[in-house]
């Protein structure tokens, strides 16, 4: 959690899960190889006709596109909680809700996964387990009303399983 110089503006970065790190970089890496591929075919045959000048710079700008894309996603993706709005902002995509409108919160523990509800719409934030406490606060800083519980998993017995078949 980031807070600004004037205290008013409360950062939560969001937590990405490996799998989607390792996308991330594999569309990075995928896109520089493309790159050098285009350019390279056209150092080494040249531009021989029409289509091969709307492709590999078609190529390379798709690439570069793609890296633009992930590289704002990973450095910009949070959830920021001011005095009126909380804002979600996943790389170049940014929603602004008001923070009045929220009625609850709910905490699930198995999968740390917090959800805000607004009415009977809702969205699931994936934030550090770390920040989950402090995100709450920030809201509820703003919004004294807002409910905040939380689920907790029940321990299934042995005996509740189906026997198997033989």
């Amino acid at each position: 959690m980031k807070k600004q110089t004037n205290g008013q503006i409360k950062r939560f970065k969001y937590k990405f899960t490996p799998t989607m790190l390792a996308l991330a970089y594999a569309v990075i890496v995928l896109s520089l190889v493309g790159i050098a591929v285009s350019v390279w075919r056209i150092m080494k045959f040249g531009i021989g006709g029409f289509s091969d000048a709307l492709k590999s710079p078609f190529l390379i700008l798709i690439c570069v596109l793609c890296i633009v894309i992930v590289v704002a996603m990973l450095i910009k993706s949070q959830y920021t909680v001011d005095e009126q709005y909380y804002t979600t902002q996943f790389g170049l995509i940014k929603s602004k809700f008001q923070i009045k409108d929220i009625t609850s919160l709910v905490l699930n523990t198995d999968l740390h996964k917090l959800t805000v509800y607004f009415g009977e719409q809702y969205a699931v934030l994936s934030i550090d387990p770390v920040w989950n406490d402090a995100f709450v606060a920030a809201l509820r800083e703003v919004n004294p009303n807002i409910d905040f519980s939380f689920t907790l998993a029940e321990k299934k017995d042995e005996t509740d399983k189906p026997e198997k078949k033989k």
